[in-house]
């Protein structure tokens, strides 16, 4: 019986043993998923705003008697900016998420997790000036087009 008994328990601390030798990655776990946010909060709204300029592109291109060259629109060349920045976003979103898997599983080293994560950080850094110059172009584009489109209503109603 008291062989048992300390077989039992040798087991049980053994056990205890190996589970706490799990590291906790979860302070690096939430930098990620706090990034993540931030992500998918621009892709969003580059995703917004490309969607709102094709459909600009679509229905001048479908009601415009002149034809319109795609290559030449300015709506066009900042819907494909916008495309290789949602791009660039998504990708760095998924290999947070695989990133984030590894460290769940514990299948990946602490040192080397940080360094990826860090590495994406700093590609984040160097996009931030030109995902904000394409929200500022999206919005002066509108802006200008809106003042084109009143203007144009203005001259109708003189007549």
């Amino acid at each position: 019986m008291k062989t048992s008994v300390i077989t039992i328990l040798s087991t049980i601390a053994l056990a205890l043993s190996l589970t706490s030798c799990k590291e906790d990655y979860s302070e690096l776990i939430q930098k990620i998923e706090a990034t993540q946010t931030e992500l998918q909060q621009q892709d969003s709204v580059l995703v917004n705003q490309r969607n709102e300029l094709s459909k600009r592109v679509f229905t001048a291109t479908t009601t415009s008697q002149k034809i319109i060259n795609p290559k030449d629109s300015l709506f066009t060349i900042l819907v494909n900016e916008q495309n290789t920045l949602i791009t660039r976003l998504e990708v760095i979103i998924q290999k947070n998420k695989e990133l984030i898997t590894k460290l769940n599983d514990d299948s990946v080293n602490p040192i080397e997790a940080e360094k990826e994560y860090t590495a994406q950080v700093d590609e984040l850094e160097l996009m931030k000036p030109e995902i904000n110059s394409a929200k500022e172009s999206y919005e002066n584009l509108v802006k200008e087009v809106d003042e084109i489109l009143e203007s144009a209503n203005d001259t109708t109603k003189a007549k």
